[in-house]
């Protein structure tokens, strides 16, 4: 079961960017370009986590 969450904690953090990038549009934060790259640096992370994760748990 562990292994399950481990390997989708990328694609989550890939949503939580993701709401997080709505969220500011949503409330207005789009003249900051900080606020816009701590929600790229996180879909980035999580893209990069994922694909790590998937290829670690694969049998080649």
């Amino acid at each position: 079961m562990t292994n399950r969450i481990r390997t989708l904690l990328g694609v989550a953090l890939v949503i939580i960017g993701a709401l997080f990038l709505i969220v500011a549009y949503l409330v207005g934060w789009t003249s900051s370009n900080l606020i816009l790259l701590i929600g790229l640096i996180i879909i980035v992370l999580g893209i990069i986590l994922h694909v790590k994760l998937t290829k670690s748990g694969e049998k080649y």
